[in-house]
């Protein structure tokens, strides 16, 4: 017994394939390709035994007779139908009393709002069996992803030389700092640099600000900072101005992050996603449960693209941070679709591995125009401490990177930043390729140790399955 039959014309078979691949991933689901014998016999049986019938209307199905058939047969048998157009077409003469679910500007991303929409229709009919998991892209970016970030607080790189030497190098995603681009701090050489990064297709994330203010002291800071800041710059996606002092209530908490995604909103046209704190309690330390429940009345209000945490809020030491990222995704597992989760100030290479298999999407971080990596043994060391590692840079993957390393006009700093790209840009491909063969423990194991993969197995519970 299927929880889900699929009905559609042979001419929307391709598309529909890979909706029942992606429904496949949550809930049990037949379609006429699995039919072994008797046609017809083996069709009505399934109608009957399904959960629900899922009725995929288009220019082609809404005059197919075995179409309207197999919707009467659901009906003769009181099998709930879902209604969906694929192409903005009426449901057949006779059927239209159901409400419509538009498919037709899906664009075959498993994390259009459109098929969430319609996810969540399915889920009220028929609770999904299994959680969803992690899709391979996010809006086209691949999964797990790095965003390489910019700051002008404390790091090595002027922010527009930062974004140039990621444009260079075609890495494929940044986060820039809205501290960075209010207009008093003359931004020009800035936004230029992120225009041309983007038209290179590159991706920016922009965030709020409030990591520098905070660490600044800056109490005036404030969202028409944000506001202002993307007036006139060139980007993808926002984070909204985060509330860093959360209530302890739940409900309030959560309405609190969603009435601020609304109201940064009103300043772009473009995705604005939600950033999620944990209230400190009296005691140290954060209020972990209420990090989770307010993420899950976030996620499930708003079905964002990304929900922003930051990592330093998971907890003290990263094996306690694991385990809360693990009580996140678990939570998150209850709602019908997936919901990826991106941390906040995270780049050591071997924190983005272990809280990947814990159950983090995306990353940002500011490792990479702050200190050097050692390419062999995936460390991370003091920014001067290059000189020591300028020999992997000489033979790095990249050809821009080899030039760098050659070139006498490009300054310590840029042939440090050359070589960090390079070395996160394989990283990040490494790591995507041990999840989908399956060898993520291996990976992660392979890098920190024996001893240290042995540790972590014993003190996370779960981590692996």
């Amino acid at each position: 017994m299927a929880d889900i039959y699929l009905i559609y014309a042979k001419e929307d078979r391709r598309q529909v394939a890979k909706l029942f691949d992606f429904f496949s991933q949550t809930w049990s689901v037949w379609w006429d390709q699995m039919i072994r014998h008797r046609f017809a016999t083996e069709i009505e049986e399934e109608i009957k035994k399904a959960s629900c019938v899922l009725v995929f209307w288009s220019k082609a199905s809404r005059w197919k007779d075995t179409v309207r058939d197999e919707v009467g047969l659901a009906e003769k048998n009181d099998v709930p139908v879902v209604s969906v157009t694929l192409d903005g077409s009426d449901a057949a003469y006779g059927f239209g009393g159901y409400s419509n679910s538009d498919l037709s500007e899906w664009d075959e991303r498993f994390d259009h709002p459109d098929l969430r929409t319609l996810v969540n229709r399915i889920n009220a009919v028929v609770p999904a069996r299994d959680r969803p998991r992690r899709p391979a892209t996010l809006n086209g970016l691949d999964l797990p992803c790095l965003f390489l970030s910019t700051s002008s607080f404390e790091t090595q790189l002027k922010p527009s030389e930062a974004v140039k030497a990621l444009n260079v190098s075609r890495y494929p995603t940044l986060l820039v700092s809205a501290w960075d681009l209010v207009p008093r701090r003359k931004p020009e050489q800035l936004r230029s640099a992120l225009e041309e990064y983007r038209k290179n297709g590159g991706f920016v994330l922009v965030d709020s600000g409030n990591y520098e203010a905070s660490r600044l002291t800056n109490k005036r800071w404030n969202p028409s900072d944000l506001a202002a800041a993307l007036s006139g710059t060139s980007y993808d996606w926002i984070f909204c101005f985060d509330d860093m002092r959360p209530s302890k209530r739940p409900r309030v908490a959560a309405r609190s992050v969603i009435d601020a995604v609304e109201r940064d909103r009103s300043a772009t046209n473009l995705k604005t996603l939600p950033v999620v704190h944990a209230p400190k309690k009296a005691s140290g330390g954060h209020d972990i449960q209420m990090l989770i429940n307010t993420a899950f009345a976030v996620a499930q209000e708003l079905q964002p693209e990304l929900i922003g945490i930051p990592e330093r809020e998971l907890g003290a030491g990263l094996l306690q941070r694991c385990r809360t990222m693990m009580a996140i995704r678990a939570k998150l597992g209850q709602l019908p679709f997936y919901q990826p989760v991106h941390l906040l100030g995270t780049g050591n290479p071997w924190s983005i591995a272990i809280l990947t298999a814990a159950g983090a999407d995306t990353f940002d971080g500011l490792e990479w125009c702050r200190v050097v990596a050692d390419m062999q043994h995936d460390r991370l060391h003091h920014f001067q401490h290059y000189d020591f590692f300028n020999f992997q840079t000489g033979v790095a993957d990249s050809p821009v990177t080899r030039a760098a390393f050659l070139d006498d006009k490009i300054d310590f700093a840029g042939k440090v930043a050359f070589h960090n790209i390079d070395y996160y840009t394989a990283f990040m491909r490494e790591l995507r390729s041990a999840i989908s063969n399956s060898r993520l423990e291996a990976f992660i194991a392979e890098r920190i140790g024996k001893a240290a993969a042995q540790q972590l197995n014993r003190e996370v519970e779960g981590l692996f399955r």
